[in-house]
């Protein structure tokens, strides 16, 4: 197969499909430094904004009595369509409805015993 042949691939990579699943299931997107600690670069952040998959926004908070400013990624419209077109590649629900109540089952099993 060619090199070009081989650089021809359809939807995001591995690692964009990840983080995209990530953001689709929070509804108020995630911190940098979250997704930073899930293995992710910020080039990759770079690259998944500049595709206009996601978006990042600074923000004002209070960590330890202290102002800092933290930068908040959310998925756009695009890379949510983008998210839906694929099956989840970490055994993540596919949306937070489905995630909840996966959550919801497993925990009536975990009290029942």
């Amino acid at each position: 197969m060619s090199a070009t042949k081989l650089s021809r691939r359809r939807g995001p990579k591995p690692d964009r499909r990840r983080a995209l699943e990530l953001l689709a299931g929070s509804r108020d997107g995630m911190i940098e430094a979250m997704l930073l600690a899930h293995g992710f670069t910020v080039d990759m952040l770079v690259d998944l904004i500049r595709a206009g998959l996601a978006t990042a926004n600074t923000e004002r908070m209070v960590a330890g009595g202290r102002p800092i400013e933290v930068t908040r990624v959310r998925i756009t419209d695009a890379g949510q369509r983008t998210h839906e077109d694929r099956t989840p590649t970490h055994g993540y629900p596919p949306t937070r409805e489905a995630a909840m109540t996966a959550f919801a089952k497993s925990w009536r099993r975990e009290q029942a015993v």
